[in-house]
C-alpha cells in the first residue's frame, strides 16, 4: 500500500484524485452508475463544496480534479462522495477503501493532469478520441462551455496538442 500523502489534510488545494471501484469491478459500465457519479460530483459542486476543474469516469476508476472548499478537507469530500454514490446505488460496498491523490503544485501540472485524465478513455480502448467520450471534462474545455466544471483560467483557455 501505498504512503498516505500528508497534503491531503491542507485546506485551499487543488488535488488530483484517483477513486478506484472493489478488486476494480466495473462497476461504472452502464449508464445508470454513471449518471449516479456525474450526477453526485454536480450535486457537490451546487452546494459549493468543491469546485470542479476536470474529471473522468472510467468502468472501474473515477479521476477529479478538485479543489474542497474549506472547512471542508479532502478526505471528509471523499467519505461523503463514496458514501453517496453508495447508498444512490443500492447500499453495497463499491469503492475501494481510501483513495490517491496528488496536490497540483502549478499549472503546468495541472494542464498535465487534464491532459492524462482526458486521454484516459483513449488508452483504454474506450473511445478513438478524447473530445467524444461522454463520461469526461474533454468537450468542455475544447468547446469552453464550462457547464459541468469550473475553469481554472479565468480565460478559460485549455486546448488540445494537436
Amino acid at each position: 500500500m501505498r504512503r498516505v500523502p500528508e497534503d491531503r489534510f491542507l485546506t485551499d488545494q487543488i488535488f488530483y484524485v484517483t477513486l478506484a471501484t472493489l478488486d476494480r469491478d466495473r462497476v461504472f459500465s452502464n449508464d445508470l452508475p454513471v449518471h449516479v457519479v456525474s450526477n453526485s460530483l454536480q450535486f457537490f459542486r451546487t452546494q459549493r463544496e468543491i469546485e470542479l476543474h476536470g474529471f473522468v469516469i472510467m468502468p472501474d476508476h473515477v479521476h477529479v480534479i478538485l479543489r474542497v472548499v474549506p472547512p471542508l478537507k479532502l478526505p471528509d469530500w471523499a467519505r461523503r462522495f463514496k458514501s453517496y454514490t453508495a447508498h444512490a446505488l443500492g447500499g453495497r460496498r463499491i469503492w475501494q477503501k481510501g483513495y490517491w491523490s496528488e496536490t497540483i503544485v502549478s499549472e503546468s501540472f495541472l494542464r498535465e493532469k487534464l491532459l492524462y485524465i482526458h486521454e484516459n478513455p483513449v488508452r483504454a480502448g474506450l473511445s478513438g478520441d478524447a473530445l467524444k467520450y461522454a463520461w469526461s471534462s474533454a468537450a468542455e474545455y475544447q468547446e469552453q462551455t464550462f457547464r459541468q466544471v469550473d475553469p481554472y483560467w479565468e480565460s478559460g483557455r485549455f486546448s488540445y496538442p494537436d
